[in-house]
């Protein structure tokens, strides 16, 4: 359904999907640590309503490999040269995580890019998660990833076997498969605690409130966004539209079965404007 493609951004190869031309451009961006076919199980419905690109990350996928240049930053002046090169015109974005606080920034410094966002429960006040990150306890979390990174495709498929062992045979390979093609160096600021160079020149609540386009936020039960932070992001900007996915982790569905709910919510966003 989608073809795999490559686009330059400077001297860097990124790699890309991109679908028939149903309707209006969309532009799916990855969690951290994500491959666009991660989100295998709602593309054949965006596909099908709209002309849906999937970009891979530097160091992510079939993507280049940058050391030492996997900031946020870099992520946006990629995805900000992919809008203008090969989507040439503004685009519906749907951003989950990291993906999520890519859209944000380019909403705001790129407004002519960006027709609408959804965020898929991305932390929205960004100096909690710096000071957070500061921590043993998350430093720990993410070094457990930064082990999985980069592993053969066999090993890493024992591993969550033994860790997901209430989960498919499809989920275990699909993880397998996108931790084979993730650079061990993205996680290199998560791992020590350095945060601050990541977010290096986001700060969330100018990025929020410089926001003027649609924005629909989905925020899990159980994900990164905590309720005192949607007061503050209510206060920063009462623009932004923010849904309950009650029952959800971080994944919102996409992952477990249950992607007919984030679908749902994608659609019903798009088609109310």
């Amino acid at each position: 359904m989608l073809n795999e493609r490559f686009f330059k951004s400077g001297d860097v190869k990124l790699n890309y999907a991109e679908g028939p031309d149903n309707g209006p451009a969309f532009l799916l961006l990855s969690a951290f640590d994500n491959r666009w076919q991660s989100y295998s199980s709602i593309i054949p419905r965006l596909a099908a309503n709209t002309h849906l690109y999937a970009l891979d990350a530097r160091g992510r996928g079939r993507s280049d490999r940058t050391p030492e240049s996997y900031d946020l930053r870099h992520s946006l002046d990629d995805t900000i040269g992919f809008i203008e090169e090969i989507i040439q015109e503004p685009c519906h974005i749907f951003g989950h995580s990291n993906g999520g606080w890519i859209g944000l920034w380019l909403a705001a410094e790129r407004p002519d890019l960006v027709k609408s966002l959804i965020v898929g429960d991305s932390g929205l006040d960004v100096s909690r998660l710096i000071e957070e990150g500061k921590s043993e306890e998350e430093r720990a979390f993410n070094q457990r990833f930064m082990s999985w990174a980069g592993k053969p495709v066999d090993e890493l498929i024992k591993i969550f076997s033994s860790r997901y062992s209430d989960r498919s045979v499809e989920y275990i390979e699909m993880r397998a498969l996108t931790f084979n093609q993730v650079d061990p160096g993205v996680y290199v600021d998560w791992v020590e605690g350095r945060l601050d160079l990541f977010f290096d020149g986001y700060d969330g609540e100018e990025v929020l409130g410089a926001v003027k386009c649609p924005v629909l936020v989905l925020r899990a039960e159980n994900g990164m966004i905590p309720w005192e932070e949607v007061l503050w992001a209510r206060e920063v900007n009462d623009g932004v539209l923010i849904k309950e996915m009650d029952g959800f982790d971080h994944w919102l569905g996409i992952q477990d079965g249950r992607e007919s709910a984030v679908l749902s919510e994608v659609f019903n966003f798009l088609y109310s404007f």
